[in-house]
């Protein structure tokens, strides 16, 4: 698929040089095909340049992936949430977020907050699901390639940032956005897609599409046992192989990637390394392959039961709004 195709389509605002913060609105309602029965509890609004279907958006994404499969052209996707927002408004130094006024108003923040700070060090993830953690005096050089990995990826691939209208995420705004413009991290049309249309994906019908038949690399650090759960929940979807590359569990900012130890030939990458992912996507180019970055994904193949902890992981045919535990 050419890169013409999907150039980016400019605005007024963009031609102006208006900041992001002046160009993003909350005005995309989440809404996904195949989870219709989630707004049964509610809705939120994505950020984005004018109104649009959210289905559309979502839409787009499909076809910019399954295009990258079959054309075998390399799409980095690299989600971004709680523990990227943090490592980025904090600064290298792991200050910068507790200065900033107005962030106490929250008590969600306020509780980021402390763990952001305590000795300077940075830890992201969650005792169920795994940590990263970088030490005082590891977080100038994590900070550095965080940022020099986003600006690959926004130049090569695509960003899924959690912007939208919530109070867990809506604080982060528009610092995260004053941030990308800094920083010279391009976030427009053409390369910017939802956090949840990957949850979505992952976890609808249309992954049918984009798994079955398909040779699939998992690049994470994993337990034995993580490890069969996953490689029995591709197999389930109709992978035809699949195959892992090992990564560490606490550092994957810093890590170095063995592409030589991938043995055969591969369809789609799937990674699961936190923050970290950043640095596995850009390495994964010379598969020139999709590599989505889907993190709790691996965990909802290996045990489906914990879908129900995060929004748009249940189907609408399973959805029971009793059983949710995400609110």
């Amino acid at each position: 698929m050419s890169e013409s195709k999907y150039s980016a389509t400019s605005d007024e605002g963009e031609r102006s040089g208006l900041p992001l913060r002046r160009r993003l609105k909350p005005i995309v309602e989440l809404r996904f095909p195949h989870f219709e029965r989630h707004y049964e509890l509610g809705t939120a609004y994505a950020y984005y340049f004018e109104p649009r279907d959210c289905r559309d958006w979502y839409r787009e994404l499909l076809v910019r992936i399954l295009d990258a499969v079959k054309s075998r052209t390399y799409l980095p996707v690299y989600r971004l949430g709680h523990g990227q927002f943090i490592l980025a408004l904090a600064g290298p130094s792991g200050r910068r977020l507790a200065e900033r006024k107005g962030w106490y108003r929250n008590p969600i923040d306020w509780l980021l907050i402390q763990l952001i700070t305590a000795r300077q060090a940075f830890r992201s993830g969650s005792p169920e699901y795994g940590w990263e953690e970088y030490s005082r005096s590891e977080r100038p050089a994590a900070y550095e390639s965080f940022v020099r990995c986003l600006k690959t990826i926004s130049a090569t691939g695509l960003l899924a940032p959690a912007l939208h209208k919530r109070p867990s995420y809506s604080g982060f705004v528009p610092g995260i956005l004053d941030w990308f413009d800094a920083n010279g991290i391009r976030l427009d049309r053409s390369n910017y897609h939802h956090v949840y249309s990957i949850y979505a994906l992952m976890h609808g019908p249309d992954r049918k599409q984009l798994i079955e038949g398909r040779s699939i690399l998992i690049v994470s650090g994993l337990t034995d046992d993580k490890r069969l759960g996953i490689e029995r929940g591709l197999k389930r979807l109709g992978a035809s192989s699949v195959q892992f590359l090992e990564i560490s569990q606490r550092k994957s900012l810093f890590d170095t990637v063995d592409l030589s130890a991938v043995r055969h030939p591969v369809d789609l990458a799937l990674v699961g390394a936190g923050v970290g992912s950043a640095n596995i996507l850009v390495q994964l180019q010379p598969l020139s392959i999709p590599c989505l970055d889907v993190g709790f994904v691996l965990t909802t193949l290996g045990n489906p039961d914990v879908r129900w902890n995060r929004p748009f992981c249940v189907p609408d045919d399973e959805f029971d709004p009793q059983r949710v535990k995400f609110l």
